[in-house]
This record gives structure tokens, C-alpha cells and sequence, in this order.
């Protein structure tokens, strides 16, 4: 039997030590990238599910607004009544017709009287074609109804949001996700004489915020029970009604701390179906349920492929793999060659090998040789090299990552969420500094035509034309955002006098006048401009940014005014509501002599003008 000599088992023995030292290495830091980037990812996926709760939130909060609206409006309490003749009812039935076009997810508006066991005065409902206003002869009454009760018991100002169903909408049109969100219609006295119902379809609204989801998240929504009310596959969800209930928290034990209030927030890794592949990432919130009190809720959820988040790490795996191989072999050759004079550097090299991220043993390597064992510490240091180059790269995706989630894709400008925390801060130091502050809220004019005659990527690229058009126009002060669509948000810090806000607004109207070139084609783009001050029209983020709404719309709806101070309206508002009560007074002998003469059918003179004013939706 051959003995194996000194040299032979050193060699052994060192090739076994550097094979498994690179093995260990390459294995311990290509699991440690895994990790790390599954914590990322978690963590990522937990803020976009909160953000998508923030939006869902919202978008019942604006239509729990109209709702608000359309019921103070002046023939809303009358007609709640059933005071005859009601000259405001036809064009009450113009302004719900005026939001349901504004409205794609609202599929019906109903007045209810408290009245007649809750008679319907007025519906109006979202056809398969077309929005119809329901004939008075068709009215039902809806007085049995938790909506109904249960609203003309809240007091004036206060919504009630029902649980969420699923309700057909006729022939073809298959049964959605519908939530009714409704508030009490008060009369002079402070009394509910009717309500104001607002149906909302869910699927609209979720197709509507999920459009900044990238493709491969999947969305989950449960009531406060656990049933799926949205899941990626639709026979899941609204089991209760369909005779079989299916919970959230079976389908996924870890949200049962949801349920029973001990958690807010859940995140893991597992699979969508039971031990079925593939495995994917989640993240689910207890969100609020919408706008009223209690301690009603929804569960909300994300969840995306955990190929796509470690693939990554998969990449670097293989790459780890073809750096060992290739550090093996060179081990290997160099052991049996000269196994006897490596005795002492190779103990060098292995403890490289098994601290290769520690500065000062790489240091220690004899890269300067010129024979073999100088290749193999080369060898060995380019490994670290491409090993720290590859972590550094997946450090600056995650940078990039962070960066995204604060400023929009397509024009690099600041996103809402973004805008709003620097608004914040603003508000606050110049409440401390005694400076003032202008909200610009800036809406393009005919962009609509622009996507619908050059295309969407004609949009983008006019998008993209104006945000710089509009940095240039600003001082380096200055703060714009995009806020989505064809809007935009300047925030002008230290405003001196209203001069300078027309000086800065000026500079962006000259800016716009420009055709912009969309390839071989020039088209105008114009601007409507709002503006609120601060402290003078608010102190809170959200006011200032309503109002430089309202005042953006003024000047949107208005002949020659390209730019509009909320100030300014407010100002003009209180001077012509002075006048026109000097007015009324003068007209209501006349009006009271007129109605005596009216006959004994009260019907309601033709030609008579309504009060009512729509909110933004009847633009």
C-alpha cells in the first residue's frame, strides 16, 4: 500500500481547506443576501400596502365629501319633505346626473325621504349604457334599509358607510362589490328629514389606486370578520354570500393577530394556496373603515412572487459558484506542484479565505508574487472583489428604490407624498419664522386631446416638457411636484407680497406660452392656475392644498382668468353675498304674493332658477 508523503497530504489537505473555505464563504454571504433582501422586500411591501390603505381611505373620504355636499345643497332639504311644488327638484336631478358622469365608480344617488316609510324623491342609476334618471312612478321606499335608519340617526354632518356586498347591476353586467355611503339631509331646524345615499362600486375604486401597483402584486381585502371581500382569484371572494365562508385568517393564520386587535401590520413569507408553490412575500395592514367612528376595519394586503424579490440574490449565488470553481482549481494545481513550499503562505491564504470581508487579512495576501501562490492570493482577492462589488451593487438598487418611492417616474419631480412632508415642514418653519408661504396649484388646459390625439406616450412626453419648463420658470427656492395626471404643485417659499406671487405665477404662464414639440408636431399647452397663502387662507397642508384647488378650478371654469388667488374669490365672495341679501329682502314681499296665487294642485311654475351650486365634479 502506497503511502501518501508530507506533500501529498498537505496538499490534500490544503486543497480540502481552500474548497471548503470559499464554499463557506461564497454559501454564508450569498445567504446573507438572501435575507437581506427579503427583510427589504417585507419592509417595501409593508409601505406600499399602508400607502394603498392611505388612498383607499381617501378615495371614500372624497365620496363621503359629495355626499356632504349634495345633501346641504338648497333643494335637498325641501325635497326631502315633500314640499310641493319644489321648483329645485329638476335641476337637483342635473346635479347627481352631473356627478354620476364625474363619478365612473358611482353606480346610484338616491334622495330618501324620512317620510312615507323612506320614499325615494329622486334616483339616478348608472345604466349599461347610459345614466338614467329613475320616473317618479318607480320610486320605492326604503325605509326598512340599515342605510336609511341607521343614517336618519347620525346627526347632521355625519356619514355612515355600510359593509361592503355585492350587488347585480342587471342583464350582463355580473355582481360587483358595491359600499353605500350615505348622511343625513337636515332641515332649518336641525332636524334629519331625509337622507342622501351614495353607491359606490369597490371595483372601480381599487382598479383606479392599483394603477401604480407594479403587475405582479396580488391585492387581499377582508371585513372585520375575515371574509375576502378582494382576492387574485374572484371565486374566493364574498363566500358569505354565496353559502360558504372564506376566511383570511385560515387561508392565512399569521393575520389572525388582525383580527383579534393585538397587531396593526403582518409580514411573511408563504404561499398563496396551502403548501402549493410559489412561495410568495406579504404584507398585510388593519386599516380603518373609512370615515366614521367605531371600531369598524378592513384587513388590506399585498403580496408579490419571491422569485422576483431574490432573483438578485440568485444571480450573485451563481456568480459565487463560478468564482469558487474557478479559486478550486487553482488550488488544486498549485497544491500538487508545490505543496512543500506553500506549507506557509497557504496558512495565509486560508485565513483570507475564511475572513474575506476582514480588510487586514486581505492585506496580508502575497498578490506581489510572480509565481503561483501570487496568482492564487490574486485569485482569491479578485473574488472578494466581484463578491463586495456585487453587494454594492444591490445597496444602490435599494437606494434607487428609495429614491423612486418619493418622486415620480416620468417627470423626476417630487410625488404627493413627498410634496406634502416638505409642505409640512415649510408650514411649520414659517410659522416659527413669521414668513408667508404660496400654494400654486397648476393644472394643464386640453391635455385631455393631447392623449387622445397624439397618444399616451405623447402625454408623457408633454408631461415631461412642461416639469422642465416649470423648474427653469421657479427660483431654486422653490418646490414642484407632480401630483398625478395633468396636475402639478408649486410650493414659493418666502412670499413678501402678492406682487411676487403674480411675478412667480407670470413666469409660469410665459413659460407655457411655448408650443411644446411632440416629434413632428407643435401643440399649445395652456395652464389654470390656483393659489392659496399662507397664514392667510390656512395653516394645515391639506387646507392650503384644497383651496389652491378651488381657486385652480375657478380659474379653469372662468373667461380670461388663466390665474385666481383664493383670497381674491373669497373676498369677492362676502362682498356679492352682502348685496344679494339686500336684494332678497326687497323681493320677498313680492315672492309671498306670488305664492298665494298659486293654485290648489300646487304645481311648481315653470322656469323657475335653482340655487344650488355643483361641487368640482360638474365640471
Amino acid at each position: 500500500m502506497i503511502k501518501l508523503g508530507l506533500a501529498a497530504r498537505l496538499s490534500i489537505l490544503l486543497v480540502c481547506i481552500g474548497v471548503l473555505a470559499s464554499g463557506a464563504t461564497g454559501y454564508s454571504t450569498y445567504q446573507a443576501n438572501r435575507q437581506m433582501l427579503m427583510r427589504e422586500a417585507q419592509h417595501s411591501l409593508l409601505t406600499s400596502t399602508q400607502l394603498l390603505g392611505q388612498r383607499f381611505t381617501a378615495a371614500l373620504g372624497d365620496v363621503a365629501a359629495d355626499a356632504l355636499v349634495l345633501a346641504t345643497l338648497p333643494s335637498s332639504a325641501p325635497l326631502a319633505r315633500g314640499d310641493a311644488p319644489d321648483p329645485g327638484s329638476a335641476r337637483l336631478k342635473q346635479v347627481f346626473v352631473s356627478f354620476m358622469r364625474q363619478h365612473p365608480e358611482y353606480r346610484q344617488i338616491r334622495l330618501i325621504s324620512r317620510s312615507h316609510f323612506g320614499l325615494e324623491r329622486v334616483r339616478v342609476n348608472r345604466g349599461e349604457h347610459d345614466i338614467a334618471i329613475v320616473p317618479d312612478d318607480d320610486l320605492q321606499e326604503k325605509g326598512q334599509f340599515p342605510y336609511v335608519f341607521d343614517t336618519l340617526l347620525a346627526s347632521a354632518g355625519r356619514v355612515y358607510l355600510s359593509p361592503v356586498g355585492l350587488e347585480g347591476g342587471g342583464g350582463s353586467d355580473p355582481d360587483q362589490p358595491v359600499v353605500r355611503i350615505g348622511t343625513p339631509i337636515a332641515d332649518a331646524g336641525g332636524g334629519n328629514v331625509g337622507v342622501l345615499v351614495i353607491d359606490v362600486d369597490l371595483g372601480r375604486v381599487f382598479e383606479r389606486i392599483e394603477r401604480d401597483l407594479p403587475a405582479d402584486y396580488a391585492v387581499y381585502m377582508a371585513n372585520e370578520w375575515g371574509d375576502f371581500l378582494v382576492h387574485p382569484d374572484p371565486a374566493q371572494t364574498f363566500g358569505f354570500e354565496r353559502g360558504r365562508r372564506v376566511l383570511m385568517q385560515k387561508s392565512f393564520p399569521l393575520t389572525g393577530s388582525l383580527f383579534d386587535g393585538s397587531q396593526s401590520n403582518v409580514t411573511f413569507t408563504g404561499y398563496a394556496h396551502p403548501h402549493q408553490p410559489p412561495a410568495e412575500v406579504f404584507a398585510f395592514v388593519r386599516l380603518p373603515y373609512g370615515v366614521v367612528d367605531g371600531k369598524r376595519f378592513v384587513a388590506l394586503g399585498l403580496a408579490r412572487p419571491l422569485s422576483d424579490v431574490l432573483a438578485p440574490a440568485n444571480a450573485l449565488g451563481a456568480q459565487i459558484v463560478r468564482l469558487a470553481l474557478i479559486s478550486s482549481v487553482v488550488a488544486i494545481v498549485l497544491a500538487i506542484l508545490f505543496a512543500r513550499a506553500l506549507v506557509r503562505p497557504l496558512r495565509t491564504l486560508a485565513h483570507a479565505v475564511t475572513h474575506i470581508f476582514d480588510d487586514d487579512a486581505m492585506q496580508r495576501l502575497p498578490v506581489s508574487r510572480s509565481d503561483e501562490i501570487g496568482v492564487l492570493a490574486r485569485c482569491f482577492e479578485h473574488m472578494r472583489s466581484e463578491i463586495r462589488s456585487q453587494v454594492h451593487a444591490l445597496h444602490a438598487r435599494q437606494e434607487e428604490l428609495t429614491h423612486l418611492a418619493g418622486h415620480d417616474t416620468l417627470t423626476g419631480l417630487p410625488n404627493r407624498m413627498r410634496f406634502m412632508d416638505q409642505l409640512e415642514m415649510s408650514i411649520r418653519r414659517a410659522a416659527l419664522c413669521g414668513e408667508r408661504l404660496a400654494v400654486l396649484f397648476v393644472d394643464l388646459n386640453g391635455f385631455k386631446q393631447i392623449n387622445d390625439q397624439f397618444g399616451h406616450s405623447a402625454g408623457d412626453a408633454a408631461l415631461a416638457v412642461v416639469a422642465q419648463r416649470l423648474r427653469a420658470a421657479l427660483r431654486d427656492t422653490d418646490i414642484v411636484a407632480r401630483f398625478g395626471g395633468d396636475e402639478f404643485v408649486i410650493l414659493a417659499s418666502d412670499v413678501r407680497s402678492p406682487e411676487s406671487i403674480a411675478a412667480t405665477a407670470a413666469r409660469i404662464q410665459a413659460a407655457m406660452e411655448v408650443a411644446v414639440p411632440l416629434g413632428a408636431q407643435w401643440v399649445d399647452v395652456g395652464v389654470s392656475i390656483g393659489v392659496s397663502e399662507f397664514p392667510d387662507d390656512g395653516d394645515h397642508a391639506r387646507e392650503l392644498l384644497a383651496k389652491a384647488d378651488a381657486a385652480m378650478y375657478i380659474a379653469k371654469t372662468s373667461v380670461g382668468a388663466d390665474y385666481v388667488r383664493y383670497r381674491d374669490r373669497a373676498n369677492s365672495r362676502a362682498n356679492l353675498r352682502a348685496d344679494s341679501q339686500a336684494d332678497s329682502q326687497a323681493d320677498s314681499q313680492a315672492d309671498s304674493q306670488a305664492d298665494s296665487q298659486a293654485d290648489s294642485h300646487d304645481i311648481a311654475p315653470e322656469g323657475v332658477a335653482d340655487t344650488d351650486t355643483p361641487s368640482r365634479g360638474d365640471e
